[in-house]
């Protein structure tokens, strides 16, 4: 960033963001040229034309808008939405930008940003249009780059379709636009987007550091759930560090910021007991889990739960827990066929027929893992499946059944922890009823 860039940062410039132009990035021979390629024919000229406009008039100083559009700029996006077929949320955001080319000086610039933003969401939901949507997203953003949750929304499309630098720039920016601003939220949940960024790019180390900075944040104005969050994500950073102790410490402040009353406590929960199963500290993460059940009604979320708690009882030897497990999971199975649960879920299952060296059950359990995840070419699960099947048929079992203990302390801890998070579903279920 050059010198008068930085000055106009620091003075809150209204167009900061035109300062970082890396994230508007054609891959096409022209700006705009994915929009061509993605929609349909119909929609194509008259979204990227559009497309085109509002970000010229958003680069452009508000003393330079007369006169930016020559007079009857809009007569042919209107005639097209007289006569053409167009999807309703796209009508509507294209009439914004006719008010726009009628007169660019008075437009509301928060207009012309939802109407951006509808287009985006339009784009995300055709399935087809990954870099549409990314456009119009980044257009709205330009419109008001005062606005930090919609840099935060931004910078999230941008994740998901994993243009890592892309999202990187937006929620970079959405922090400091958050700090000037003194919304603290803002500012803080941007650090944990950049944190959950660089964890899904396998970067943990810089993860950490972003998290640590959102804590802080969390920390020096009073903002529990930022905090709550904050720790949940140490957590997870944590444990692909290989460090255990800490994960064990993350976990338990986590629930402590949270409350325990708060809606992210049955993902915390869950997350919790699934490390304990991991660790084998089975019996611990049982009784977590049998309390998480009822949070779900879902087939396809039930049989996450069912699959870790068939794991926790087959290893921690309650083998009528794991039979009601096993044979509710059958139940629901077929009709979770090609749902992205199943797989992994059968074979948290068949450890736990591992556990009980039922070799037949496992081997079932196995190979019915080993099939779902080929039909959704599901790499990692298909080789683990198979590692699984030749333990099982040469009758290898676990190194341990249960997990070695910690410091007493860390120990006491889990403990604690795991008594406050069976309270605690319990409490929010029968809260509900």
């Amino acid at each position: 960033m050059k010198r008068s860039q930085r000055e106009a940062a620091m003075r809150g410039s209204r167009h900061l963001l035109r300062l970082a132009l890396p994230a508007i990035r054609s891959t096409g021979p022209f700006e705009g040229a994915e929009i061509l390629e993605e929609v349909p024919a119909e929609l194509r000229f008259p979204l990227w034309r559009a497309y085109r406009n509002v970000v010229s008039w958003a680069l452009t100083a508000p003393g330079e808008h007369p006169g930016l559009f020559p007079p009857g700029a809009a007569d042919d996006l209107r005639s097209f939405l007289r006569l053409g077929q167009v999807p309703e949320g796209v009508r509507e955001a294209l009439r914004v930008v006719c008010d726009l080319l009628d007169d660019p000086v008075a437009t509301d610039p928060r207009r012309v940003s939802a109407a951006c933003e509808s287009m985006a969401e339009w784009a995300e939901r055709q399935g087809s249009a990954p870099a549409t949507a990314l456009r119009f997203m980044q257009a709205a953003g330009m419109c008001v780059p005062n606005d930090p949750r919609i840099a935060y929304r931004t910078g999230s499309l941008a994740r998901r379709q994993a243009i890592w630098d892309i999202a990187d720039l937006w929620f970079r920016h959405a922090s400091t636009v958050g700090r000037r601003s003194r919304d603290w939220e803002a500012h803080a949940t941007a650090y944990l987007a950049l944190g959950n960024s660089y964890y899904q790019q396998g970067r943990y180390a810089t993860a950490r550091r972003e998290h640590l900075k959102a804590l802080r944040v969390g920390k020096r104005h009073g903002l529990r759930e930022i905090q709550g969050r904050a720790y949940h994500d140490l957590f997870a950073v944590a444990i692909e560090m290989g460090d255990m102790v800490n994960a064990e410490t993350y976990a338990h402040r986590s629930f402590q910021a949270y409350g325990p009353s708060h809606p992210n406590i049955p993902t915390l929960a869950h997350d919790i007991a699934y490390f304990w199963n991991t660790r084998g500290h089975y019996l611990r993460a049982l009784p977590v889990l049998q309390a998480l059940l009822p949070h779900f009604v879902q087939p396809q979320d039930r049989i996450r739960v069912l699959g870790a708690i068939g794991r926790a009882a087959g290893c921690g030897e309650q083998r009528a827990v794991f039979q009601a497990a096993w044979t509710e999971v059958g139940r629901l199975a077929p009709g979770l066929e090609g749902a992205s649960s199943l797989p992994a879920s059968l074979l948290q299952l068949t450890y736990g027929a591992v556990g009980m060296s039922e070799w037949e059950l496992a081997e079932a359990g196995a190979e019915y893992a080993r099939r779902t995840a080929l039909d959704r070419e599901e790499a990692d699960v298909v080789a683990e499946a198979e590692r699984t099947i030749v333990m099982i048929r040469t009758r290898e079992t676990p190194a341990t059944r249960i997990g070695n203990r910690m410091d007493q302390a860390l120990e006491e801890q889990a403990e604690t922890l795991a008594r406050e998070l069976v309270a605690s579903l319990e409490g929010q279920i029968a809260g509900v009823r």
